[in-house]
C-alpha cells in the first residue's frame, strides 16, 4: 500500500507551479509558511489546497496544530469554519485570541453573525481586533442596529476603539440614515483618534454617511479638510466617496467636475470611480464625455470594464438615440450575456422610439435568451413592430406568447419582471 502524500511537498509543488519564479515562495520553507503562502495566494485552486493539506498533515500527525496552522486555513476556507472551530476546541487552541479572531472573521464572511457573536461572548480573551471582526460580521449581514448596539459595549469591555471600529460604526449610521448618531460618532472619533483626517477609510465612511443622511455640504467640508491636511494626497477611495455623494443626490455635473479634478491631481481612477462618473454622464446626457471616460479605462489605466460599466454606456447611448453604437458596445468582447435584462430592455425601448427594428429585434432576442419567460420583452418587441406597421410579426409574437402560456400581469411592466 502506497504511503500518503507528504502535505508539505504537495503545497511546495503547487506553489512552484503557480509562481513564475522562486520569489513566490516563503523565505524559510516550513509547513506553516507553505500553508500561509497557499492561503494568501491570488489563485483560487491554490487556496483550495490549504484545507486538505491541513487535514492530511493532522491525520498523519506530522505537524502539531497551533495558531499559525489554523489561522491561514480559516482565511482560505471560511466555509469550513464550523469544522475548524471544533478542531480548535479539541486541540485546546480556541483560547487563542488569534484563532478566535480568525474564526469570527470566517463566520462573518459566511453571513453567520450569530456564531461570530456567540464565539465572542463565550471567549475568555477579548481584544479590539476580535470585536472588530464581530462588527464586520454584523455589517456583512446588513445588521446595522445590532452592529451599533455591539459597538456600544466596547467601552464597557474596555476594548480599544480604533479606526476600524469607528469606520464600522459610521457605516452603520449611514445605512440607517441617522445623522445625529453619525455626528456623535464623528465627534467621538475626533476626540479618541489621533490624525483622523489621515485615515482615508474612516474619512471616506464619514463622507458616505453624511451623503446618505442628505448632508452633502458636510461631506464636502470634510473632504476639503482631509484634502488640505494631507497636502492634496487623498487616495482614490476618498475621491470615490465624494463622487458617490454627489451622484446620490443627482449632482451629475459635480461628479464630472470632481472626477476631472481627481485625474488632474494625479490620482488614477479605479473601477468604482469610473462607474460613478459613467453613471453621472448617463443621467446628464454627456455622451461624448462618457465615451471618453469609458475608452480611457483600458487605454490609460489598464482597467477591465465590468457589465455595470457597459450597462451605463449602453443606457447613455440609448437615451441619446444612438442605438446602433449602443449595440456595438454591448456586444463587444462577448460581454452581452453579462449585461442585465433591464439594459437590453432599455435598448429595446430606445429602438421603439427611434424606429430601429433591426437592433431592437436583436436586443429582444438577447434579453429572451437571458429570461425566456419575461413576457414584458415580448410586449415591448410587439410595440416596436406595431410602430413600424409590421403586423404580420405582431401576430406571430401573439401566437408565441399564447403558445408559451405567458401572461402580462395587470399594472406591471418588463422592468418589474426583469428586476
Amino acid at each position: 500500500m502506497a504511503p500518503p502524500p507528504n502535505p508539505a511537498a504537495v503545497l511546495h509543488a503547487a506553489l512552484l507551479r503557480a509562481s513564475s519564479s522562486a520569489s513566490g515562495l516563503p523565505p524559510r520553507i516550513t509547513f506553516n509558511s507553505l500553508l500561509a503562502a497557499a492561503s494568501s495566494s491570488p489563485h483560487p485552486r491554490l487556496r483550495a489546497l490549504a484545507l486538505p493539506a491541513l487535514a492530511l498533515a493532522h491525520a498523519a500527525g506530522v505537524v502539531p496544530l497551533d495558531s499559525y496552522t489554523l489561522c491561514p486555513v480559516l482565511r482560505a476556507a471560511p466555509s469550513a469554519a464550523e469544522m475548524l472551530h471544533a478542531l480548535a476546541a479539541k486541540s485546546g487552541w480556541l483560547g487563542s485570541v488569534f484563532v478566535s479572531c480568525a474564526l469570527a472573521a470566517s463566520y462573518g464572511g459566511s453571513g453567520r453573525f450569530h456564531d461570530a457573536r456567540r464565539l465572542f461572548d463565550e471567549s475568555p480573551t477579548k481584544n479590539s481586533v476580535f470585536g472588530n471582526a464581530v462588527l464586520a460580521a454584523y455589517l456583512s449581514a446588513a445588521k446595522w442596529a445590532p452592529a451599533l448596539g455591539f459597538a456600544r459595549r466596547f467601552l464597557e469591555l474596555r476594548l480599544q476603539v480604533n479606526g476600524c471600529t469607528m469606520t464600522a460604526v459610521v457605516q452603520a449610521c449611514g445605512e440607517v440614515a441617522n445623522a445625529d448618531l453619525g455626528a456623535q460618532a464623528h465627534g467621538h472619533a475626533t476626540r479618541r483618534l489621533e490624525g483622523l483626517e489621515a485615515d482615508m477609510f474612516l474619512v471616506s465612511a464619514l463622507v458616505d454617511m453624511y451623503a446618505k443622511c442628505g448632508l452633502v455640504s458636510r461631506a464636502e467640508r470634510l473632504f476639503g479638510l482631509a484634502h488640505q491636511v494631507n497636502g492634496g494626497r487623498c487616495d482614490v477611495v476618498l475621491w470615490t466617496a465624494m463622487l458617490n455623494a454627489y451622484g446620490r443626490h443627482g449632482q451629475c455635473k459635480d461628479v464630472i467636475r470632481m472626477y476631472d479634478l481627481m485625474v488632474a491631481s494625479g490620482i488614477y481612477p479605479d473601477e468604482l470611480a469610473t462607474l460613478a462618473v459613467l453613471s453621472a454622464c448617463q443621467h446628464a446626457g454627456e455622451v461624448a464625455k462618457g465615451l471618453k471616460y469609458f475608452e480611457s479605462m483600458h487605454e490609460h489605466y489598464g482597467l477591465v470594464p465590468a457589465p455595470e460599466h457597459y450597462g451605463c454606456v449602453v443606457n447613455m447611448l440609448c437615451r441619446a438615440g444612438e442605438v446602433a453604437e449602443a449595440w456595438e458596445i454591448a456586444t463587444k468582447n462577448a460581454c452581452d450575456s453579462a449585461i442585465s435584462v433591464s439594459t437590453w430592455g432599455a435598448m429595446l425601448s430606445a429602438c421603439k422610439d427611434c424606429g430601429n427594428v433591426e437592433v431592437g429585434r436583436m436586443a429582444a432576442q438577447t434579453a429572451i435568451k437571458l429570461e425566456p419567460a419575461n413576457v414584458g420583452i415580448y410586449i415591448e418587441l410587439s410595440n416596436l413592430y406595431a410602430r413600424a406597421c409590421l403586423w404580420e410579426e405582431v401576430d406571430q409574437l401573439r401566437e408565441v406568447i399564447k403558445d408559451k402560456g405567458l401572461e402580462k400581469d395587470v399594472g406591471s411592466t418588463w422592468v418589474e419582471h426583469g428586476s
